[in-house]
């Protein structure tokens, strides 16, 4: 009896433990142009949750020509095991009236379980009528009224004009072979989910079913943009000794909080998340000195309230995941508070999303790039640029 008790008692306690939360599904997708830009986009592919796409293009307009070219996409989210692959491939190309021309530019990028890996080359790249040749690692030049880039991540040739040249204005930009690629395992999204047992109905009748109805499909599971960011490779926004308040939605002198604040001490690093471009660097008011880095899938970062702001925080510069950007301080209305950085995640470059699981995951994995400012801010003693330091009267002898 006593036995009997003690198993009813178990399985009682078993009955009161909460079920392990679903597993997000797998997510793999890419997409590839020929060209993309200012002036248009010339022969797009795309593919998400799966699949295959190929376009075959060329153009002749106004500042932009290709002779022919290709844009090539797969993805594939079989057993939950994520793969993603996009190509472009661009041939007789020649942008702004001959300013740069290329015989031919190819990407590639490849994506598994978090990781993009790109690949690619320039061929018989002229820039201003200089023969530059072949390449297959990162290069750029600075000439003839544009900044001219090849291979870096997913762009295999991306031409950016710094002043007026053949009637198109400063800062028209083009993008010849534009790749990209992502992939994260997760749950087999063909697997049937198990039905979640509940409680027999009271019986009532139940009308004729009509013969002529479809059974409704069930409800595909999605992954939320907390879930794509978490899970993707990122480098948590402050280094050293940081906690992030659970503060997003509290009540701010300007309405709801759209950020969490990541206290740390004055002067400690601020870091590049991702891969991305930097813009409206400055000071406001209220966002003391702020910064905003948007990445090539459209997400936008925001960051504010820095003390001082590294060399590479300018508007319009490209940067890698983990470049320092700034310093942490408390300027604006910040003021008054602790040192810290307010920090917003918005998805797509919309609304901002609560960004403390997302934080909670980057700074879990602690991912960081090694060397660079590394070596100079991360393990010496001095005091960071930006940092407050002890200010005494030597006049009044204290």
């Amino acid at each position: 009896m006593r036995l009997r008790i003690l198993v009813l008692a178990a399985a009682g306690l078993a009955a009161l433990v909460p079920a392990a939360p679903a597993q997000a599904p797998a997510l793999a997708g890419a997409e590839a142009g020929i060209a993309s830009g200012d002036l248009g986009v010339v022969g797009r592919a795309a593919v998400q949750d799966g699949g295959r796409d190929d376009v075959a293009d060329a153009v002749t307009r106004s500042g932009l020509t290709i002779e022919g070219g290709r844009a090539s996409v797969r993805a594939s989210r079989t057993g939950g095991q994520a793969t993603a692959r996009a190509s472009a491939t661009a041939g007789g190309v020649s942008l702004f009236d001959g300013l740069v021309t290329a015989e031919r530019v190819t990407r590639r990028a490849t994506a598994r379980d978090g990781v993009t890996d790109f690949a690619g080359s320039v061929s018989g790249l002229v820039v201003d009528g200089e023969l530059e040749g072949d390449a297959s690692e990162e290069r750029s030049w600075s000439r003839g009224g544009a900044r001219v880039t090849v291979n870096r991540d997913g762009a295999g040739l991306r031409v950016r004009l710094t002043r007026a040249v053949a009637g198109f204005a400063s800062g028209t930009t083009v993008v010849v072979a534009d790749v990209s690629a992502e992939a994260l395992d997760g749950a087999d999204p063909a697997a049937t989910p198990e039905p979640t047992p509940v409680p027999a109905p009271t019986a009532e009748p139940t009308a004729t079913p009509d013969a002529t109805a479809r059974p409704e499909a069930p409800a595909k599971p999605r992954v939320t943009a907390e879930q794509r960011l978490a899970r993707g490779r990122f480098v948590f926004p402050v280094y050293g000794d940081v906690r992030c308040a659970d503060d997003f939605g509290a009540a701010r002198q300007i309405g709801a909080h759209e950020g969490n604040d990541c206290f740390a001490a004055f002067g400690s690093p601020v870091l590049a998340v991702a891969d991305g471009t930097l813009n409206r660097v400055g000071t406001l008011p209220i966002s003391g000195n702020r910064l905003w880095l948007k990445t090539a899938r459209g997400d936008a970062f925001f960051y504010a309230h820095l003390s001082a702001f590294a060399p590479e925080a300018v508007s319009g510069r490209e940067v890698k995941a983990g470049t320092l950007l700034g310093f942490v301080g408390n300027t604006g209305d910040a003021e008054p508070t602790p040192p810290h950085v307010h920090f917003e995640i918005h998805p797509g470059d919309k609304d901002a999303i609560d960004p403390h699981e997302v934080l909670a995951a980057w700074e879990e994995r602690g991912e960081l790039p090694a060397g660079g400012w590394l070596a100079r801010y991360g393990t010496d003693t001095e005091p960071r640029p930006g940092a407050l330091v002890e200010v005494r009267d030597f006049i009044a002898g204290e």
